[in-house]
C-alpha cells in the first residue's frame, strides 16, 4: 500500500507542472475543515487539503499533462465549443471517528475510525450559464493515511480528548472515484447599482470504491460580481479554487445550498471492501444544508460555512455538522 502512495503522489506532484498558457492565472486554496468549528467532536472530526488550479484557457492542450488530453480529448468537456476551461488539484487529508473518542474497546454501534489521504484532479468547462467538471479521485484508505498520528497531534498540541480507538481504525486500502458535476445559473438578477443574486441548480454523479453517489442541489448567492465565480461554485466552498482571489474590486457573497443525494456505497462507513472490517449500515438517502460566505481582498480570498446534514448511517447519534474556513492566494 505504501508503493501505492507513493506512486499517485508523485503523479499529483507530476500533474501540476505542464507548460502553462501565459494568458490564464494560477490560484492555491488551503482548507481546513473540522466539527469543533459547528461545536461538536466526532464523525467527521477534521479535514485539510491544499488546492491550485489553474485558468481560464480556451483549450487542454497545453494545460494539462499527456495522459489527461488521452483520457478525455474525445469527451465534451474538451470538444465543446464557445467554453473556457480550467484545471484543479487537490491533496487532502480526512479524519472520521466515533463520537466517544475516550472508550478504548470497539463502539459496534458507530461509526469506524478511518483515516484517507486523497489526490484529486478536475477539469472544468463553463461558459456564462453552464459549468461541467470531471474528477478522478486517487486515495488511501486506513493507518499509512497518517490521520491516527496527525489526530494524536492536534489533540496534544491543543490539550483536548486523547483518542484511545484507533487500534480499531479500518485496514489500507485504495480507493478511487470518478465524479461529474454540471452546474446550471437558473437565474440572476440585480438588487440594485451594486448587488446581485442568483438561483445555481447542480447534479452530481459519481462511482467508486470510495464512494458512489446521485446527488441534486439547489443554491442561492446574494453578492457583488456573482458571474465571475459562477463556474467554480459549490455545494460544499472552499474545496477548489476560488476566482475572487486578484479580483479587482473587493466583492463578496453570501450563500446558502441546500442537496440530496442517494449513496450506494461509502468505504468509510461500511468497511474495507474486501475482509472483515467493523461497519455500521449505510443511510442511501442524505441531504444536507450549507450557509456561508466569502470575500476578498486584493490577491487573498476567503470563504467561511457551515454544513448541517441527516444522518449517514442507522444508529447515528450525533448530528451531522462541521464548519470550513479556506484561504486563496492568486499567483
Amino acid at each position: 500500500m505504501k508503493i501505492i502512495f507513493t506512486l499517485f503522489f508523485i503523479a499529483g506532484i507530476s500533474i501540476s507542472l505542464p507548460s502553462f498558457s501565459e494568458e490564464a492565472e494560477n490560484w492555491i486554496t488551503i482548507t481546513s475543515e473540522n466539527d469543533i468549528i459547528a461545536g461538536d467532536d466526532g464523525g467527521y472530526t477534521n479535514g485539510i487539503a491544499v488546492s491550485w488550479g489553474h485558468g481560464a484557457f480556451d483549450s487542454f492542450d497545453d494545460n494539462i499533462p499527456d495522459w489527461m488530453n488521452w483520457l478525455t480529448e474525445d469527451l465534451w468537456i474538451a470538444t465543446d465549443k464557445d467554453k473556457r476551461r480550467a484545471v484543479s488539484y487537490l491533496i487532502a487529508q480526512q479524519m472520521f471517528t466515533p463520537a466517544d473518542i475516550e472508550v478504548e474497546t470497539l463502539i459496534l454501534d458507530d461509526r469506524p475510525y478511518a483515516g484517507i489521504l486523497m489526490w484529486q484532479g478536475t477539469l472544468h468547462s463553463f461558459d456564462d450559464n453552464v459549468s461541467d467538471r470531471i474528477s478522478l479521485l486517487l486515495g488511501l484508505l486506513g493507518p499509512d493515511s497518517g490521520a491516527e498520528k496527525a489526530q494524536e497531534f492536534v489533540h496534544e498540541l491543543t490539550g483536548s480528548d486523547e483518542p484511545k480507538g484507533w487500534d480499531h481504525q479500518l485496514e489500507n486500502e485504495a480507493m478511487i472515484r470518478l465524479e461529474w458535476t454540471r452546474l446550471w445559473r437558473l437565474h440572476n438578477g440585480s438588487l440594485g447599482s451594486s448587488m446581485e443574486y442568483d438561483f445555481i441548480g447542480t447534479t452530481l454523479a459519481s462511482a467508486g470504491n470510495y464512494r458512489s453517489d446521485l446527488g441534486l442541489g439547489l443554491g442561492f448567492r446574494v453578492g457583488s460580481n456573482l458571474g465571475k465565480s459562477f463556474a467554480f461554485s459549490s455545494i460544499l466552498p472552499g474545496r477548489d479554487i476560488n476566482p475572487l482571489a486578484a479580483s479587482s474590486t473587493s466583492d463578496w457573497y453570501v450563500f446558502f445550498n441546500v442537496y440530496a443525494r442517494h449513496v450506494l456505497n461509502d468505504v468509510a462507513l461500511e468497511g474495507n471492501t474486501n475482509g472483515d472490517s467493523h461497519s455500521v449500515d449505510l443511510e442511501h438517502n442524505q441531504h444536507m444544508a450549507v450557509l456561508g460566505a466569502a470575500f476578498n481582498y486584493n490577491r487573498w480570498a476567503f470563504v467561511v460555512s457551515t454544513a448541517s446534514g441527516s444522518d449517514q448511517f442507522e444508529t447515528q447519534k450525533d448530528d451531522t455538522e462541521f464548519g470550513s474556513i479556506s484561504v486563496t492566494y492568486h499567483y
